[in-house]
């Protein structure tokens, strides 16, 4: 089976090390647990866009620290080191990591995201240009950055000397030293994007988006002259060198999409995986699923886009859906009408795909790791690391971490992004049998509180269809399966060791004293919450606030709903959801019911929170059954489909056709119930929110207000839908913790 290992005793060994720090965790965690304030949970780096050098043994990575984004490196032979040095919180990202060939400079992208008025985001309020621009940063010590001008998406030129990029959609040339002004390189119609350089340095490949399809760009850089590789009516995207350059992969989806809210499982208009012979330009479809059938979609991805990795012998490996989950396959790309064959089986999604020098394939996923015949069902909720070995996918990493975002150096050395219940993301080497060893030492600041945390582990939560109670909600043509939580208990309640699979285990217990508890949903909805630090920045802050709420004698429970990923393309694209008949609250109200059967929590002071699509549901939530939640804080949710900017992505076809959409989506919305609200609420947004529409928040403040519902409110000027200001975070969390506790520490309600 997927992940087997021969021996179940060397499995037991390696847990107890996965995690082994030069400073010891286990030494920390030994120390007496105290208090902690919302500001220490807060403290720790979070890293993120780790990549490895071209040659040797280095790898890169941004820490996001307390709101100031620095680059470091470190590897093998090299003790970590900082090589940017911005101090201040002041919403100005770094990202976009990429290295000089010899490994003696990384260009990278400095500014912030664009806002709702499509312009770099200022919430800082900085009294300067906030131009996004690409900067080149030697490592050698002491050497001063150099500013290239605005652009981003940064590559080398195979020798070094120039930096491509991207500008206002077009591609642009400048000198890595910053001797000369940037220059534009390539002329086209198109807005640039998927740039990748072709073996020898000679040819460009790019996307060349276009209103409602794309086409695959060659730019000759010596020639200086451009052409498409067999244009087509559909998206042509993700270009692929072969290792020789004489080949060019991509894939090629259908000039016709399905409608945001349609489950969108099957399609009559598949996509295919596309080879060209460079040189003459001819191009055939190497493979392409059947009409209809399980596989015809592209895969939905949690993180970036499907792409294309040649794998040797002339196999291209790509991601599809055939068997029901993202998995890995591969295709013979020399051979007619060639059969794809499944890389990577099992009940599992597959992430973070790296590619070494030598072409060896390493993801994140989470199938279970399997010891003896016994499966570690837990890692539905985490991930680990696996590699494509002679005999198929092979576990890598295992035990009660978390591994993503593996990368391999030249001289194989493998590195990831690891965390756990008590640290978030942080970049460590990847032994062969498995152990991580952090790659910066003193990682954590002094007033972190490793020891508090890891005495709020959370337990994993299954709760069965049976138990939710809310079959009306539950279209006939969906599919449901149990849903996945993290339940955290305060210091004491529980044995957190334990794996909660339904609530019968809680029967027998003995009468506790019954305290609030607090229900949170995700974002996305394509989004999972893990039993430990996730690998995106959002919830790794929502995850320390759920810890830091069961430090303040919440009960919490976090649940995976439907339309999110890890458990399969029938639980993710679920049918009737959002502004189609919001069937994900089916999933509210089977969490409700679960903790207001348990013994320990007072069913009368259930609070309930959440992000995004998450403050959608939140406010659904306090509309529909205000006599489940007794209050709730909503972070820029959704509250009328009507007013999202983005309606045409679903609001198709006749008139009378719409009309109906139109209604089905305010039936499908807060807005619509608002005349049962009757619970307090904490309203959290910033207006230059670029993914939800600002005006969401006030026109529901107001509604409410005239119904005599309490309303609180937390706006922040110029901030954006993920906070780039951690002074930002840190105050809507300690006004989420102020209200929670107010309104329903106050005592039961009448």
């Amino acid at each position: 089976m997927p992940g087997e290992r021969g021996v179940a005793g060397k499995v037991m060994a390696m847990r107890r090390f996965l995690f082994v720090m030069v400073m010891s965790v286990s030494a920390v965690l030994a120390q007496e647990a105290k208090p902690f304030t919302l500001q220490q949970i807060m403290s720790a780096p979070y890293a993120l866009g780790l990549t490895a050098a071209p040659v040797g043994s280095r790898f890169a990575w941004v820490e996001d620290n307390e709101g100031s984004h620095n680059i470091w490196v470190g590897g093998r032979k090299e003790p970590a080191r900082q090589i940017t040095h911005y101090t201040e919180d002041d919403g100005q990202d770094v990202a976009g990591l990429a290295w000089a060939p010899d490994a003696n400079a990384i260009a990278y992208v400095y500014g912030a995201e664009n806002g709702a008025n499509g312009k770099p985001a200022n919430p800082a309020h900085l009294q300067r240009a906030t131009a996004v621009e690409v900067w080149v940063q030697p490592l050698a010590a002491g050497a001063k950055a150099v500013d290239l001008g605005e652009g981003h998406a940064p590559m080398f030129s195979r020798d070094g000397a120039s930096v491509l990029f991207v500008r206002a959609g077009q591609i642009f040339e400048a000198d890595a030293r910053g001797k000369d002004k940037a220059q534009a390189l390539v002329v086209d119609r198109g807005n640039a994007s998927g740039m990748t350089l072709s073996p020898d340095g000679s040819l460009l490949a790019f996307v060349s988006g276009r209103k409602g399809h794309s086409f695959i760009g060659l730019f000759d850089l010596k020639a200086k002259t451009l052409r498409f590789v067999a244009p087509a009516t559909g998206r042509d995207f993700a270009p692929s060198f072969s290792p020789d350059g004489k080949q060019l992969a991509w894939l090629r989806g259908p000039f016709t999409e399905a409608a945001e809210f349609a489950s969108d499982r099957v399609s009559a208009y598949p996509w295919s995986a596309m080879v060209a012979d460079v040189a003459s330009g001819a191009a055939r479809a190497v493979f392409t699923p059947e009409a209809n059938k399980p596989g015809s979609v592209l895969p939905h991805l949690a993180t970036g886009e499907p792409r294309v990795w040649w794998v040797g012998d002339g196999r291209i490996v790509f991601f599809s859906e055939a068997d029901g989950w993202v998995h890995l396959y591969s295709v013979n790309s020399t051979v007619n009408d060639a059969k794809a064959v499944l890389l990577t089986p099992g009940k599992g999604e597959v992430e973070d795909v790296g590619q070494g020098p030598d072409g060896s394939l390493m993801w994140a996923s989470n199938v279970p790791v399997c010891a003896g015949g016994v499966c570690d069902l837990k890692d539905e909720d985490r991930r680990h690391l696996w590699r494509l070995g002679k005999d198929g996918a092979e576990a890598v990493t295992w035990g009660e971490g978390i591994e993503v975002k593996p990368q391999m150096a030249a001289d194989g050395t493998v590195a990831a992004l690891v965390s756990d219940e008590t640290v978030p993301m942080h970049p460590a080497l990847i032994a062969k049998d498995g152990k991580a060893t952090t790659l910066r030492e003193g990682e954590w600041p002094q007033g972190f509180p490793v020891a508090a945390v890891g005495r709020l582990k959370p337990q994993q939560v299954l709760i069965p269809e049976m138990a939710t109670g809310a079959k009306s909600e539950i279209p006939k043509d969906d599919v449901r399966v149990s849903l996945h939580g993290q339940l955290f208990l305060p210091k004491g309640d529980a044995d957190s060791s334990a794996t909660l699979r339904n609530d019968k285990q809680e029967n027998n217990k003995q009468e506790k004293e019954k305290r609030p508890a607090l229900i949170f949903f995700h974002g996305g909805p394509r989004r999972e919450m893990l039993l430990g630090y996730p690998a995106m920045e959002y919830y790794s802050n929502a995850y320390a606030m759920n810890q830091y709420l069961a430090s303040r004698g919440f009960v919490v429970l976090s649940v995976n709903y439907h339309c999110g990923i890890g458990y399969g393309m029938e639980f993710r694209q679920c049918v009737h959801a959002g502004a189609d008949g919001a069937s994900e609250y089916a999933d509210v109200l089977a969490a409700v019911k679960w903790l207001r059967a348990r013994k320990d929590v007072d069913a009368k002071r259930i609070g309930i929170w959440g992000g995004s699509y998450g403050g959608y549901l939140t406010a659904l939530a306090l509309a529909r059954n205000s006599d489940l939640f007794a209050a709730g804080v909503d972070f820029h949710g959704v509250h009328d489909w009507i007013l999202e900017d983005n309606n045409a992505d679903w609001l198709r076809g006749t008139n009378a056709e719409k009309d109906a959409i139109a209604a089905k989506a305010r039936a499908s919305s807060p807005i619509a119930d608002v005349a049962r609200w009757r619970s307090p609420v904490l309203l959290i947004h910033g207006d230059n929110d670029p993914n939800v529409a600002y005006d969401q928040t006030p026109m529901l403040a107001d509604a409410l207000r005239a119904r005599h519902v309490p309303v609180e409110e937390l706006i922040f000027p110029d901030e954006v839908h993920e906070f780039l200001l951690h002074k930002d975070w840190l105050a809507a969390y300690e006004a989420e913790a102020e209200f929670f506790e107010r309104v329903l520490k106050a005592g039961s309600r009448e």
